[in-house]
């Protein structure tokens, strides 16, 4: 009876999950008006801005808190500060890849490749999937060390950059 109840709440737990990441993804665009200045400036490597996300839970600082004798008061302290901090950077990271998505949302109508709106589309479901599974990874942190790769992430909101960068020339009236 507990199994079947602990399966039925994970299964709605990835029903509620699905259930919002297809919200974001079908939700319209922003009404802001399309800017080049706005796109051009968000092009760039989001690697170099979210790659201090890696280091976070690096092991090495743990270790080191281990063999001090307070060690393990410290490396609990540790973890809760870091996870806030990495929650932090996915706010941020999310934020951005929500406006550039809006951008390019608002790009794809002018765009003359015809695969654009299922690229940046495709692009979004899986920055939304690694999302969740970074959010489950820095949860499950608490219990079993878990080593959270963001990297993944940064590349799929760098390939959304790119796929602007090289649309926007095109999509602009002569």
């Amino acid at each position: 009876m507990t199994t079947l109840v602990l399966l039925l709440t994970l299964v709605m737990a990835i029903g509620v999950g699905v259930a919002v990441m297809l919200n974001r993804l079908l939700r319209a665009g922003s009404s802001r008006p399309l800017a080049e200045s706005a796109i051009v400036a968000t092009v760039g490597s989001g690697l170099q801005t979210y790659q201090p996300m890696n280091r976070l839970f690096a092991e090495e600082d743990f270790h080191f808190l281990a063999g001090l004798p307070q060690g393990e008061g410290l490396r609990t302290q540790l973890r809760r500060q870091r996870q806030r901090v990495l929650r932090l950077y996915l706010r941020e990271l999310r934020a951005d890849f929500e406006r550039l998505y809006g951008w390019c949302r608002q790009l794809a109508p002018r765009s003359q490749d015809p695969n654009f709106a299922t690229l940046i589309t495709q692009q979004a479901a899986a920055f939304y999937g690694l999302l969740l599974v970074v959010h489950v990874r820095s949860t499950l942190g608490w219990f079993l060390p878990v080593r959270v790769d963001a990297g993944e992430l940064v590349r799929v909101f760098d390939q959304l950059r790119q796929a602007a960068r090289v649309s926007l020339p095109v999509a602009q009236p002569a």
